[in-house]
């Protein structure tokens, strides 16, 4: 029977697809002074078999993907699901076929069949994936165990951490006609196990920290919104890819927080904290190769915002860096309060972490200790901090000790 929870925001994620479609598709809109004259037919017979490059191919199947997922996500909630592949199949073709012919009227498109029968393919490999995210959400709403819901504001500071590392250096980059500039790396994709690994990890904890922000019903669905959100909003940000490792990593993310989610919050919670203890000690020691003598400890690592001024200062710096740190210092301390501790315990477990890394750090080549790392663990410490106190002062938040699962 078709299904209709879990499709809320779909439709709005479907027009966002579209809209991103046309406008990659059609800029500049440099529509040619006799572009009205012919008619359809002779439109349509412009359309030929023009060979394609490898990376056009690429990015003609992954630019519909996205369009298949949310057709078969927005038809499944009213009809069975061979009929919404089918038909979503269909409606891709058709707004790849208008495309198509609307590329006869702009001057520095070639319109194509090949990239016709690209972009339905692509559309019928989303529709799949749709069918499997439905079927991974049949599985998130099987009766389990009874487990009071548990309710952490503190939960919102990762999202925020993560969504500013992903968007990190926050200067919008409009022209999308440079689409395929951002699925470069997807031409020849270099997979690296580690980083999808690290990938996999950071969007476990970024869907835990939904769940502790949102109904289990409305799980899959915010973290549906959260990924479009992300990945769109990376094509927006100048000097930003897609990176192979971080999509192998959502293609294995469904499956994973399905698995999660059968187990019992103590093994969840330590498997969390283990995930990106990890993670962080690769982020911050790699390549593990040590040297003989130790480097100078940078005691004033802001002076340079006074020798070089504010703006040269805030241009020079690698923002996604920055953010990646807060972010996994972030996930780290609400991954250490999730199995039971205080904020202040977890914040003290954090920034004895850091100091001893950056003390380890001397012994690194091309690395340099510095307060620097510390005064960020910090200032995410006093950032859960603060939101922690301030829900205790919110009539109806339940302080809940997620290890057990229940309000103390």
């Amino acid at each position: 029977m078709p299904r209709s929870h879990g499709t809320k925001f779909v439709p709005w994620l479907l027009v966002g697809v579209v809209a991103l479609i046309a406008y990659g598709s059609l800029y500049p809109f440099n529509f040619k002074p006799d572009a009205i004259e012919g008619g359809l037919l002779k439109a349509l017979g412009q359309l030929s078999w023009a060979r394609a490059g490898r990376g056009d191919r690429i990015s003609n199947v992954l630019l519909y993907f996205p369009l298949g997922f949310c057709l078969f996500l927005w038809l499944n909630a009213r009809l069975r699901r061979v009929p919404a592949i089918v038909l979503g199949t269909l409606l891709g073709a058709l707004l790849s076929l208008a495309i198509e012919v609307a590329q006869v009227y702009v001057s520095i498109r070639v319109p194509s069949l090949t990239d016709l029968s690209l972009n339905t393919l692509g559309t019928a490999v989303g529709a799949i994936g749709g069918l499997a995210w439905r079927i991974g959400t049949l599985w998130m709403h099987l009766p389990s165990r009874i487990e009071k819901p548990v309710r952490d504001p503190t939960a919102a500071i990762v999202i925020v951490l993560w969504v500013s590392w992903r968007f990190a250096p926050f200067v919008p980059h409009l022209d999308l006609g440079k689409l395929k500039a951002a699925l470069r790396p997807l031409f020849d994709p270099q997979l690296d196990a580690s980083l999808a690994f690290a990938f996999l990890t950071c969007w476990v904890v970024v869907t835990q920290a939904l769940a502790a922000l949102v109904s289990r019903a409305r799980l899959l669905e915010a973290l549906l919104v959260l990924i479009a959100v992300v990945l769109v909003g990376r094509l927006l940000v100048a000097e930003q890819v897609f990176v192979p490792s971080e999509l192998i990593a959502l293609v294995l993310l469904l499956p994973v927080v399905v698995a999660i989610d059968r187990l019992t919050p103590g093994p969840r919670n330590a498997l969390l904290l283990v995930s990106i203890l990890i993670v962080l000690v690769s982020f911050r020691l790699a390549p593990f190769e040590f040297a003989a003598t130790a480097t100078a400890f940078d005691f004033w690592p802001f002076l340079v915002w006074f020798n070089a001024g504010i703006v040269a200062t805030v241009q020079a710096t690698d923002w996604p860096f920055l953010f990646g740190q807060a972010f996994l210092f972030g996930a780290f301390l609400w991954a250490i309060k999730r199995c039971g501790t205080s904020v202040w315990f977890a914040g003290g477990v954090l920034l004895a972490f850091v100091v001893v890394t950056e003390i380890v750090q001397l012994w690194l080549p091309g690395h340099t200790g510095s307060l620097t790392d510390i005064v960020i663990a910090a200032a995410v410490a006093s950032a859960f901090r603060y939101v922690d106190r301030r829900s205790r002062r919110i009539p109806g938040v339940a302080r809940a000790n997620p290890r057990f699962g229940r309000s103390q």
